[in-house]
């Protein structure tokens, strides 16, 4: 069982290292583009919008066939070849296509990858935190090299290396046990979009996503606008991946002690301690005025994010109906983090230019403290139950 644990956790660390060379600069280089905070955030909702759609495709299709890592595998080779093709256009109507395209298999793999370690085996599953800090250090070291390879050789260079890397995850994974489900067999009853229902009725599925929604809406909004304050600011791409750096490596105690956590606490108390620091870390984004601030701001991401991975997965997992753990998990992430994207993105330009990024900040603070009064009522809720 070791052998698989380290196996996933070398598959992690290469996938987000192949997941940050496109997506950690993906906001810089819309910005490059000359587009406003307005078209930027919208651009950025395209990427989640499609996102939405292929996460809740590819969850029911996974639990219809029984299989995550042949559709993880297919979806990575449409997402490389996108990317790619991405960096070698320069029209407006074709960025917007490509990233449209791009969402669509990115937020799928994501939303697979997770299930499939969850869904490998109970031991595998309960060591989900020390799998996933694996790739916050792969984000993290992939962030701040290209970073700086972007600064030195241009923007061209990152299709490029997203060829190289997938298929280097491609070949790590090659080697990994698939995940099937019981549920599958022949004497069980197909799953049909009816069955998906099951979820509606569920009220502690519910008010998840309802809290995760809220604090994914704070995460999507400060990622955005913490790049862009780093490029208001005079900050180079360096900067940039070495905000991303600080982030990534911030989540990996967290998540290497995942397991200890939650046996000393419940995961529903953990849901209040991340909504708090949501909440501080948005506040005080809003008073920020350089570089260093914005990127010394990042490591409040060790009690905000850090918590939210791990615990988010055992919460849903926990309420979910014993066949339906691939499609509730995706279908929470296309909703929390596809959903609040979409909004998130869109909304928060718009109010920068508007208002101004600092009433903005205010205004996302305010959601994070909805999300707190609803995670203690939760909290609450899951004791007395």
């Amino acid at each position: 069982m070791t052998a698989i644990i380290n196996h996933f956790q070398y598959i992690y660390f290469v996938f987000y290292f192949t997941i940050a060379i496109f997506s950690a600069f993906t906001i810089p280089y819309l910005n490059s583009l000359n587009f406003s905070n307005t078209e930027v955030g919208f651009m950025m909702s395209l990427l989640y919008l499609s996102g939405v759609v292929g996460q809740s495709l590819t969850g029911y299709a996974c639990d219809l066939k029984g299989t995550i890592k042949k559709v993880f595998f297919l979806w990575m080779i449409f997402l490389a070849t996108s990317v790619f093709i991405f960096f070698k256009l320069d029209s407006y109507i074709g960025l917007i296509v490509f990233i449209s395209i791009i969402g669509c298999f990115q937020s799928s793999v994501f939303a697979l990858l997770d299930s499939w370690v969850m869904e490998s085996h109970e031991i595998v599953k309960n060591t989900f935190g020390p799998i996933r800090a694996f790739g916050s250090i792969g984000w993290g070291i992939s962030t701040l090299i290209v970073g700086k390879m972007i600064d030195k050789l241009g923007w061209g260079i990152i299709g490029k290396l997203y060829i190289v890397f997938t298929f280097i995850l491609l070949l790590i994974s090659y080697r990994a046990r698939d995940a099937k489900h019981d549920v599958h067999d022949m004497d069980t009853d197909p799953i049909t979009f009816e069955s998906l229902k099951i979820l509606q009725k569920n009220r502690k599925y519910i008010s998840l996503l309802v809290i995760f929604f809220l604090l994914y809406f704070s995460f999507h909004a400060i990622g955005m606008f913490s790049v862009i304050l780093i490029d208001d600011f005079g900050g180079t791409k360096t900067h940039i991946g070495l905000f991303w750096l600080l982030t990534a490596l911030s989540e990996v105690p967290i998540l290497l002690n995942a397991k200890k956590l939650m046996k000393k606490l419940k995961p529903s108390f953990l849901l209040i301690v991340s909504s708090f620091f949501f909440f501080l870390r948005t506040l005080l984004t809003a008073f920020t005025n350089s570089v260093i601030s914005i990127i010394l701001l990042s490591l409040l991401q060790i009690l905000s994010f850090s918590i939210l991975i791990f615990i988010s997965k055992y919460l849903i997992d926990d309420v979910s109906p014993s066949h339906l753990k691939t499609s509730s998990q995706t279908i929470a992430t296309a909703f929390s983090s596809g959903l609040s994207g979409i909004i998130a993105f869109n909304l928060s330009g718009y109010l920068a230019d508007k208002i101004g990024t600092k009433n903005m900040l205010f205004f996302v603070s305010s959601l994070c403290i909805i999300a707190f009064i609803l995670s203690i009522k939760y909290y609450r809720d899951d004791i007395l139950s």
